[in-house]
């Protein structure tokens, strides 16, 4: 996971939530058998040099082992021990680790994802940010804004970027939704408000952005470079939407350690990982896969490295458009990206599920009242899959893009094998991550999150 001279690291967190005297330990248990179960999650921080979920002072032990040259110990082997990441360990990363722990002011270095993997293959690079972090200006997606509510975030906040079309949802973001956006998209930071955010806010040292490549890359607003060396602003990059248990937790940790905040991040590491492992467990009883694909959008399915493609293999689907296809396949045959392939039978799917926010699509919010929804233009978007032949056997599906992504998982799953996984079985574990991490801002039984196409129609 690491890029140039370092190596990969493989995070061995092992947890059993035990809380003895203020102190936490932590053991994943697979489906109650008692085995332990390895999660790949772990704080990705110089100065973490055994690689578990905190710095602390076996990291001190481990990089003192190094410098005395003790066998065993080495810098291959233990790559986060280079706390000042100069390329060697020396007294200098002791003292790094010892300001840490003090809650010192001091650049800290850790990864940063990408999927920019033509230039980082790992999909990883390491950044530098001044610590501990006091404000910063964050994405307004709506999974990035389920991080923050997690750990704890929300006062050290003081702007946002956000599309117009797709603004944080008001009724469970009422915050986030006062704020005016930053840019003209979640991917886009634009110069004026940003110096006007900045003035406001003095000490804003941090930008936090997600991994996907296209946001800042500089084509629309400021770059990250342009950000980092114009304006002073470290630009932190997570893993906002991955469905993958492990990889949510390195990313909640991180942000936990950056803004010294106390986070669910374990917590969530062992609900999820305990929750995914009884969803395989009962659709592993399958003996057809279905055939799946998904999209955002309603002129291009997605790609086999997009997250929406990660929501339908984790609850059991089978993705069948070809390896190498790009991000997006555009079925839109007046659309210069058009392709052909997409109609040809062994690349489409018995079912096609649609992630989307509400806005585009209902014209309203998954949170409000459904009469509030725009049925015009459901059925019309709808009919923009009229030519597969999911549609034919009407089996395309809309399900909310706005909430936990634990839950879009569940809902899949649900459509995907209903006779192995329930849809009340989804919206009860729906509703125990939402008051278990998200302080019950919602309750999931008076709400619609999944929409058949016979509904959409009958509407």
């Amino acid at each position: 996971m690491m890029n140039e001279n370092t190596t990969k690291i493989t995070a061995v967190v092992v947890v059993l939530v035990l809380i003895v005297a203020g102190i936490a330990a932590f053991m994943i248990f697979n489906n109650g058998s008692g085995s332990k179960s390895n999660i790949d999650a772990a704080l990705e921080v110089y100065g973490n040099a055994d690689n578990d979920y905190k710095i602390d002072d076996a990291d001190k032990t481990i990089i003192n082992n190094i410098i005395q040259g003790k066998e065993g110990y080495t810098l291959e082997k233990y790559p986060l021990a280079d706390a000042n990441f100069d390329g060697k360990v020396t007294q200098a990363d002791l003292e790094q680790v010892n300001a840490i722990l003090k809650g010192y002011s001091t650049t800290v270095y850790h990864l940063n994802h990408t999927t920019d993997t033509a230039t980082y293959p790992d999909g990883t690079y390491v950044a530098s940010t001044a610590w501990p972090v006091k404000k910063t200006i964050a994405n307004g997606a709506a999974n990035a804004l389920i991080m923050y509510q997690i750990t704890g975030i929300k006062d050290n906040i003081v702007g946002i970027n956000y599309s117009s079309g797709s603004p944080p949802d008001k009724i469970i973001w009422p915050d986030y939704a006062a704020m005016p956006s930053l840019g003209s998209s979640t991917m886009y930071i634009d110069e004026t408000p940003l110096v006007d955010c900045l003035e406001a806010n003095p000490g804003t040292t941090c930008v936090l952005t997600a991994d996907n490549k296209g946001y800042l890359d500089g084509k629309k607003g400021l770059s990250e470079k342009e950000l980092e060396e114009r304006y002073h602003l470290d630009v932190v990059r997570l893993e906002h939407a991955t469905p993958d248990p492990d990889d949510y937790c390195s990313a909640l940790l991180l942000i936990g350690f950056l803004f010294q905040k106390d986070t669910a991040a374990q917590e969530v590491a062992e609900w999820t990982t305990k929750i995914y492992n009884d969803l395989e467990k009962k659709t592993s009883k399958v003996t057809e896969k279905v055939k799946a694909t998904g999209t955002a959008y309603y002129t291009y399915l997605s790609g086999p490295s997009s997250d929406y493609t990660a929501y339908l293999t984790q609850a059991g689907a089978i993705y069948p458009i070809w390896s190498d296809a790009g991000s997006t396949i555009y079925f839109d045959e007046k659309d210069s990206r058009y392709d052909s392939r997409v109609y040809e039978d062994r690349y489409q799917g018995d079912v096609i599920i649609a992630y989307r926010t509400g806005s585009g699509f209902l014209k309203a919010s998954w949170y409000d009242d459904s009469e509030n929804w725009n049925v015009e233009e459901m059925q019309k978007q709808l009919e923009y899959f009229e030519n597969f032949k999911a549609y034919e056997s009407g089996n395309v599906w809309h399900t909310s893009g706005d909430m936990p992504i634990v839950a879009r998982v569940l809902y899949t799953a649900a459509i995907l094998y209903p006779d192995v996984y329930s849809m009340s079985e989804a919206d009860k574990i729906h509703q125990e991550f939402v008051d278990k991490f998200l302080g019950g801002i919602y309750k999931v039984s008076d709400l619609k999150f999944v929409l058949s196409q016979a509904e959409i129609e009958a509407m």
